[in-house]
Formats: structure tokens, sequence, C-alpha cells
């Protein structure tokens, strides 16, 4: 997906806004630390990629014991299932939340290992280095954002446009994350295109619509591109982030794990987080 107005790299190169930096107040309650951790999986009918994914999950699984979060039993992918398009998923593979205690970044895949048992069924074992994020407290029900107007299929240049609307006053941030590149949807800012950049402290406020985009110049609506011209369809990842404070993003946009690792350091009771995926095509 590209950005509006007729220059559609914008969106693609953006490179500033998803710089982050965490205020002290945001990182209290949450502890990181470093482990190694294994996996292992069976596979009875998956594909390679498929078996590696879930060796993975396992890994996960075991970082999140060895980081002492022990109360952390289910563990879900971070991830949007886009119908057989394995490269996407394996974008996300090294992002995995949790429902209560801690969430995991896999950092690096130290080793992968492929066998098979003496039923002649695969086996992949891995290892990772991974950082945790321990978690002193829950999610705030009272915190929360609804999204409408996302669809799952839109056409090469067709114009986006979608409502929030917060339970109380708070800041949002949305990126944008394709199988090839990824960035910061809003707020958009670029020094090239200053007649375009959003303003980043805009609050929204509770239970009241916002119509995206918010700038006028754009009120038509963000124009959808394919940003593959060899490609028929593009794969499209929006995450949104919403926090009653400002928290402000300060790494590159086109680093997923940095902008995992923003979102898993502001603590879970002061961040909701939502997802929506979608296809273009031509």
């Amino acid at each position: 997906m590209n950005n509006p107005s007729g220059c559609f790299n914008l969106l693609a190169k953006m490179t500033i806004i998803i710089m982050l930096v965490i205020s002290p107040q945001v990182s209290i309650g949450q502890k990181k630390v470093k482990v190694k951790a294994t996996g292992s999986y069976v596979s009875l009918d998956l594909t390679p990629e498929q078996t590696k994914l879930k060796a993975l999950d396992e890994a996960k699984r075991d970082a999140l014991i060895k980081a002492g979060v022990a109360e952390s039993i289910t563990v879900s992918d971070f991830l949007y299932t886009f119908e057989d398009n394995e490269k996407f998923k394996e974008i996300f593979q090294a992002f995995t939340s949790t429902e209560t205690g801690g969430e995991v970044i896999v950092d690096s895949i130290l080793s992968e290992n492929r066998s098979f048992n003496e039923f002649g069924n695969m086996v992949i074992d891995v290892e990772i280095e991974a950082t945790v994020f321990i978690h002193k407290s829950e999610d705030d029900p009272t915190l929360t954002i609804k999204v409408d107007g996302m669809e799952e299929h839109y056409t090469n240049n067709e114009l986006l446009k979608f409502c929030v609307t917060p339970s109380c006053d708070g800041y949002l941030k949305i990126f944008n994350v394709t199988d090839e590149a990824s960035s910061i949807l809003y707020p958009y800012y670029d020094e090239a295109y200053p007649y375009l950049n959003d303003k980043p402290d805009y609050q929204l406020k509770a239970l009241k619509k916002a119509t995206f985009p918010l700038h006028k110049a754009l009120e038509d609506g963000y124009t959808l591109e394919i940003y593959n011209p060899e490609k028929d369809k593009e794969f499209n990842l929006l995450i949104f982030v919403f926090t009653r404070e400002n928290i402000p993003f300060m790494e590159n946009a086109q680093n997923v794990k940095e902008i995992m690792g923003w979102i898993y350091a502001i603590p879970p009771e002061k961040r909701i987080v939502k997802q929506f995926g979608f296809i273009i095509n031509r």
C-alpha cells in the first residue's frame, strides 16, 4: 500500500515517524530479558515452512518459560492469515503475544535442523535468541477502539477510508506492513511533502468517531497501490496502536521488529492493539 497524493512512494519510503523513544513512565512495570530457547515440531501433513513456524512457536513458549513467565500458557501468533502467502506469514513468525504475562520477539534463529523420524514424518528443530517483555499488569478493558470501514479486498488505485472510535481520549499510531516493506500510515510525516503531514500530537476524543485520513488534502482517502509493479496482488496488514498518552515513536519505520519492540515496551494497560489485513488486486 502506498501513500495517497500521487507520490506513492511517500508511504513506502517514509523513514521518520517510526523512530521511537520510550519515555520513562512507559517502561515502568516492564522487564525485558534476553534468552536462548529451543523448539521442535513433528509434521504429519504440513509443508516445511509451516512446520518451521510451528517449531518457532514451541521455541517462543520455551523462551517465556526461561524468562520466568510461568503463567503464560496460551500463545497466539501476531500474524494475519493471508490465504496461502507463506512469505507474508514468515514476516510475523518472529512475534508472539501471550494472553497474560509476556510477549516475545525472536531476534535471530541460531540454528534450524530438519530430519525424519522412524515413521517418516518431518521433524524440524530450531534454536532462537529472543527478547521477552515481562508484564506486571493486565490489559485495561476500558481502553479500546472500534474500527469501521475496512474491507478484505481492494483494487489497485482504489481509495481507502475508515473510521476509528476510541473509548477514551488518546493518541493513535497506524503502521502498514506488506511482504516487502513497512511504514507508518498515521501520523504521516515527510520533510519533502510538509503539506501532507499530520499533527503528531492530535488527540482523538472519547466516543467521537474520527474518519481517516484526517488530513484535508487526503479527504478522498489513502490511495492503494501495489508496491511491486511485477506483482498482481499485495498483502497488507494495518496495525492500530492506541494509547492514553502520546508516546513518541522514533525508530526506523522500515524495520518491523522495531515497530513490534516499541509496541511491546508499552505496558498492556497503557495500549490497545488491533490488526486488519487486506489484499490489493490489480
